[in-house]
């Protein structure tokens, strides 16, 4: 039987950190439906077994290491955006946190100051704020 599973298996894709993360959700979505008794989390869970199911056995790789590679880059720019939201939480004390006006890069500017006059290392813009 293991064999023949094996057979089975190759030239497919298997899994990957995209299947991981859809059989997950999956399994949240239906254990919420049997906690809210609301038939759409039921659905939802369903099709996202389906289509972690759809892409474990598909024989277009390329397409779905894409896919992962896509699902890996907004993963890595939640976390990063978490990573920096955590930091600026720690360090609230030590500094500001200021946008430039011109082009939205983020400024970190020592508390303490009084007002003092920011210089954006990006664009040059110099703006007036109180630190």
């Amino acid at each position: 039987m293991r064999e023949k599973f094996r057979q089975f298996m190759i030239g497919r894709y298997g899994t990957d950190g995209l299947n991981q993360f859809l059989s997950m959700s999956s399994i949240v979505m239906l254990l919420v439906s049997l906690l809210t008794r609301v038939s759409l989390f039921t659905w939802l869970g369903a099709a996202l077994l389906i289509l972690c199911y759809y892409r474990s056995l598909s024989r277009n790789i390329s397409k779905r290491t894409e896919e992962n590679y896509r699902f890996y880059s907004l993963k890595d720019r939640f976390n990063n955006k978490f990573r920096s939201l955590k930091e600026q939480w720690a360090n609230r004390k030590l500094y500001h946190y200021y946008r430039c006006p011109q082009c939205r890069q983020k400024l970190r500017v020592p508390r303490g100051r009084g007002r003092i006059q920011i210089s954006c290392p990006r664009c040059g813009t110099q703006f007036i704020k109180k630190s």
